[in-house]
C-alpha cells in the first residue's frame, strides 16, 4: 500500500546547521578567549597596583628611618637638601617631614590641598604608629610612616605620588599569551567542523527519510547504528511508519467497507457509480441505481441484543448478495465476462444494488420487482420466520443523475414513493422531483405562517342526541392565507408530521381553542370544546404540565376541554400512556380515544385507560351508507363495548339523518358530521351558540 501523507519539510534539517553549529562553537571559544584576556589583563593590572603601592610604602618607610637619624641630629637643613633630591623624580608630587605634633620640618612640593590631605594622613599615622595610606578621587596616592626612636614617635615621613604614577599597561607583556590563544582558537575551527559534521550525520539520514515519506508515502527502513538517542529515533520512526501504514490500510477498509456485513459501504457505491458515469460520458452506457429499504428490519433489531442483531443483519446481508446475483443473471443474462451488479449497505435497513449496463427503465423495474420478490420471501433464523417488506426505488444513471449522489438521491426520492405504490416498486420519473420541491416550498411557507399566526381554529358542532343541542365541538386546524384563500389540511397536515411541525401547530390549535372555549363560557354559552393531540406532543413527559398550564392561562374549566389521542399512540405503550394523561384525568379534562376500530387496539389495556369518550372513526359511518352489515355489526359492538366501561360514544362523519337515527337508535351520545355543518370560524361558532340560546334552534335549524 502506498502511503501518502502530508510533506513533512519542516521536519527536514535546515540548510547550514553544520556552518551555524561551527559559528556557533568558534563565537563560544572566541567569547571564551576574550573572558580569559581580560581576566588576566584585569589581574595583572590589579597586581601591579598593589605591587607598586607595597613598593611606595617600602620607599617611604625607608625615608622614615633616614630622616629620623638626621632628627636626632637636629640638622633640619640636610632634611630639606634630602626631600629636594627626591622631589626630582617625575612621579613624586610632594614630600614632607613633620615633627610628632604634625608641624612640618621640611617639605618640597604641593599646593594648599595637598598640604590638607598629608595633614590627615599625618595625624592617622601618628595616632595608629603604623604607616598608613589615602588615594583620592584623582588617583593622587598619599603614604605617610611614623619616624620613629627608641620607641618614641618622633616625626612622620609624607609622601604623595603623581595619579599616573601607578599605570601599568599589562597588554603589551600579555601579547605573546593573547597570539598563542588566537591561533589555538582558528585552529579549533575546523576541528570543531569536522566534530560537528560527524556528530550530526545521523540527523541527516533521518531528515532525508522523514522527506522521502512525506513525499512518497513510503521509504525503505532506516538503518543508524550510532548507540545513542539517534538510534532510538530512527528506531521509533521505523515503528511508527510501519504501524501508521497499518493503521491506514484498516482505516480504508473502514471507509469502504460496512463493519457488519462486509458490503461496500455507501461511500465505496458512491465510487462505484460516479467512476461508472464518468466513463459512459464516452461509451453512453446506462446503469441502474436501487436503493432497497428493509421496512421491518430497525424494528425487529431493537429487539435483539447487540450480538443477535449483527449476527442477524449478516444473514439478510448474505440473502441481500445472493438475491442480487440471481436476479442480475435472470434480467441481464450476464455472460461470464460482463461486469457484475455491486450490492452495498447505505444505511440501517437500506440496502443498494448498481447494476450496470441496464438501459431501460422497464429493465431496471423488472429487476427491482424480482429483487423485492426475493427479499420478501421469510428469513428462517435461529427456528423463527421473518418477514421485513422490501421497497425498492430505482433510478438511471446517468440519465437520472449527472453524478452519483444525483442519482442515489433521485433513488431514494422514489423509495420513498414507492412505500404508497403497490408493488412496493418505484421507477425516478421528474415528477417526483416536482413533488418533492412543493413540499419543501410548502414547509418554508407552513414555518413562516406559524411565525404570522395564520393558522387559526376552527369549530365543527358535535350535536348531544339527548338534548338535540349544540353542544360541544372539535376544533380543526385551518391555514388561512392573508389574501384569504383557505389551504386544506389534507396539504399541510402530512408536510406538519413529516417535518416535525406537527407539535407546534398543534399547540397553536389548543391554545386558540381554550381561549375560545373559556370566552363563550364567560358569556354564558358554554361549550365542550375537543382538540386533536398530535404524536409529538404526546411524546412529551411534560405533555400534561403544558395543557394545564394552557387551561389555567385561559380560564377555562378543565371539564370544557375534551383532548382526543388516536388508539395508536396509546397501545404502544399503554402503562407510558397511562402515566401521562392520569393527572389531566385527575385534573378534569375529558379524555377521548379517536379512530376507534381501525387499529390495533386491545381492549384489556384499553379496560385500564381512564378513557371517558370512543370516537367511532367516519369510515364504519360511510360503510352503513353503503348497507355493510358487518359495519355495522362492528359498530353496534362498540357501542356495547361502551355501555359496558360507561363511555360516552362520538360518531363522526354523519352526512345522512338515516346515519344519525341508526346511531340514535343504539344509544351513541353526540353526532358530528355535515349532517350539522362542517368547522366554522370562532366567531361563526359563537353566532349558533347565540342563536341557538335566543331561540332554542334545533341541530337541523342551526345547520
Amino acid at each position: 500500500m502506498n502511503l501518502r501523507l502530508p510533506k513533512l519539510a519542516s521536519l527536514s534539517r535546515p540548510r547550514g546547521l553544520q556552518a551555524r553549529a561551527v559559528v556557533f562553537t568558534a563565537m563560544l571559544m572566541a567569547v571564551t578567549a576574550a573572558v580569559s584576556a581580560a581576566i588576566l589583563i584585569f589581574g595583572a593590572q590589579t597586581e601591579g597596583e598593589r605591587q607598586q603601592l607595597s613598593i611606595t610604602r617600602d620607599l617611604t618607610e625607608h625615608l622614615a628611618t633616614r630622616a629620623g637619624d638626621i632628627m636626632a641630629r637636629g640638622n633640619t637643613r640636610v632634611l630639606e637638601m634630602m626631600i629636594q633630591g627626591s622631589t626630582q623624580q617625575r612621579n613624586v608630587r610632594s614630600i614632607s617631614i613633620r615633627d610628632a605634633q604634625g608641624a612640618v620640618l621640611a617639605q618640597s612640593g604641593g599646593d594648599a590641598q595637598d598640604n590638607i590631605i598629608m595633614a590627615r594622613v599625618t595625624q592617622r599615622a601618628l595616632s595608629d604608629r603604623v604607616s598608613a595610606y589615602n588615594r583620592s578621587a584623582d588617583g593622587v596616592v598619599t603614604v605617610a610612616s611614623p619616624v620613629i626612636r627608641e620607641g618614641h614617635v618622633i616625626g612622620v615621613a609624607v609622601r604623595m605620588w603623581e595619579a599616573d604614577a601607578y599605570k601599568f599597561d599589562a597588554v603589551p607583556s600579555l601579547t605573546p599569551f593573547l597570539l598563542i590563544l588566537a591561533c589555538l582558537a582558528l585552529a579549533a575551527i575546523p576541528l570543531t567542523s569536522h566534530a560537528v559534521r560527524q556528530t550530526i550525520a545521523p540527523l541527516d539520514e533521518l531528515a532525508r527519510y522523514a522527506a522521502k515519506v512525506g513525499e512518497e508515502g513510503q521509504a525503505p527502513p532506516i538503518n543508524i547504528r550510532t548507540g545513542d538517542e539517534f538510534e532510538t529515533l530512527a528506531n521509533a520512526l521505523n515503528n511508527m511508519t510501519g504501524r501508521l501504514d497499518a493503521s491506514m490500510r484498516q482505516i480504508q477498509e473502514i471507509a469502504f467497507v460496512d463493519p457488519v456485513t462486509r458490503l461496500p459501504n455507501q461511500d465505496r457505491f458512491i465510487r462505484e457509480v460516479d467512476f461508472f458515469i464518468l466513463q459512459s460520458q464516452s461509451t453512453k452506457g446506462g446503469a441502474a441505481v436501487a436503493v432497497v429499504d428493509l421496512m421491518r428490519l430497525p424494528r425487529l433489531l431493537q429487539t435483539l441484543d447487540p450480538d443477535a442483531a449483527r449476527e442477524f443483519l449478516r444473514v439478510v446481508a448474505d440473502r441481500f448478495v445472493s438475491s442480487v446475483r440471481t436476479v442480475d443473471r435472470v434480467v441481464r443474462m450476464r455472460p461470464q465476462g460482463d461486469r457484475p451488479a455491486v450490492p452495498a449497505r447505505l444505511g440501517a435497513s437500506e440496502f443498494g444494488v448498481f447494476v450496470p449496463d441496464l438501459l431501460s427503465a422497464s429493465d431496471a423495474a423488472r429487476f427491482a420487482q424480482h429483487l423485492n420478490a426475493a427479499l420478501d420471501q421469510p428469513f428462517d433464523w435461529r427456528g423463527h420466520k421473518f418477514t421485513l417488506g422490501a421497497c425498492c426505488g430505482v433510478a438511471l444513471a446517468a440519465h437520472d443523475g449527472g453524478d452519483a449522489d444525483t442519482a442515489i438521491r433521485h433513488a431514494r426520492m422514489a423509495m420513498a414513493a414507492a412505500h404508497a405504490a403497490p408493488a412496493r416498486v418505484k421507477i425516478y420519473t421528474q415528477s417526483l422531483d416536482r413533488e418533492a420541491v412543493a413540499r419543501l416550498t410548502l414547509e418554508r411557507e407552513m414555518r413562516g405562517a406559524l411565525e404570522r399566526n395564520e393558522f387559526r381554529a376552527y369549530f365543527q358542532p358535535k350535536i348531544n342526541l339527548a338534548t338535540g343541542r349544540i353542544e360541544a365541538c372539535e376544533a380543526l386546524a385551518r391555514w388561512i392565507r392573508p389574501d384569504r384563500t383557505i389551504i386544506s389540511p389534507g396539504r399541510f397536515i402530512p408536510v406538519a408530521e413529516e417535518s416535525g411541525l406537527i407539535g407546534a401547530l398543534s399547540d397553536a390549535i389548543m391554545r386558540e381553542a381554550c381561549w375560545k372555549a373559556a370566552a363563550w363560557a364567560r358569556a354564558g354559552q358554554p361549550a365542550k370544546v375537543a382538540v386533536n393531540v398530535s404524536a409529538l406532543q404526546f411524546r412529551s413527559d411534560r405533555f400534561a404540565e403544558n395543557v394545564l398550564r394552557v387551561v389555567a392561562h385561559a380560564g377555562l374549566a378543565p371539564s370544557n376541554l375534551e383532548l382526543e389521542i388516536t388508539e395508536s399512540m396509546v397501545m404502544a405503550d399503554p402503562d407510558r400512556a397511562l402515566r401521562i394523561i392520569k393527572p389531566l384525568r385527575d385534573a378534569g379534562v375529558r379524555l377521548a380515544i379517536d379512530d376507534f376500530g381501525c387499529g390495533h387496539s386491545s381492549l384489556a389495556a384499553l379496560s385500564k385507560l381512564p378513557f371517558d369518550v370512543i370516537k367511532i372513526d367516519q369510515q364504519f359511518i360511510r360503510a352503513l351508507e353503503k348497507g355493510d352489515t358487518q359495519s355495522a355489526a362492528i359498530v353496534e359492538m362498540i357501542l356495547a363495548l361502551a355501555r359496558t366501561l360507561n363511555m360516552e360514544i362520538v360518531a363522526e362523519g354523519v352526512e345522512r339523518r338515516e346515519d344519525m337515527e341508526f346511531m340514535a337508535a343504539r344509544g351513541c351520545h353526540w353526532i358530528q358530521g355535515f349532517l350539522f355543518g362542517a368547522a366554522v370560524s370562532a366567531p361563526e361558532f359563537a353566532e349558533l351558540l347565540r342563536r341557538q340560546a335566543g331561540d332554542d334552534v334545533s341541530a337541523e335549524d342551526a345547520a
